[in-house]
């Protein structure tokens, strides 16, 4: 069980996306590699019933909620500071390093 629920987020959104494009082959590659293993099929069934309530179910907007749950996980664990522009991709490195996940991953 991943413990860093944010990046438990990002990769449900990544799933769906890359279905939605038509991409399923990729989708399930991306489900095999190590790092989406440390997420356990009910973990993921729920971040997964998650963004499917989104209101707006664009990518972009997807993307930005993400963005936002890792930010606001990253000002209750200190790896952001209030009022951060980072990128999504940097706010998951920070989280990825603060919860230890790409250890877990090897």
């Amino acid at each position: 069980m991943n413990q860093n629920q944010p990046f438990v987020l990002e990769m449900a959104f990544r799933f769906v996306a890359l279905h939605r494009a038509g991409e399923s082959k990729k989708a399930l590659w991306l489900r095999k590699q190590g790092q989406a293993m440390t997420i356990d099929d009910d973990q993921l069934k729920g971040a997964l019933a998650v963004i499917y309530q989104l209101a707006d179910q664009s990518p972009e907007a997807m993307e930005d909620w993400v963005r936002t749950q890792y930010l606001a996980d990253g000002l209750d664990n200190g790896y952001a500071q209030e009022g951060t522009v980072d990128a999504l991709w940097l706010l998951a490195a920070k989280a990825h390093t603060y919860y230890g996940d790409l250890k877990q991953a090897s």
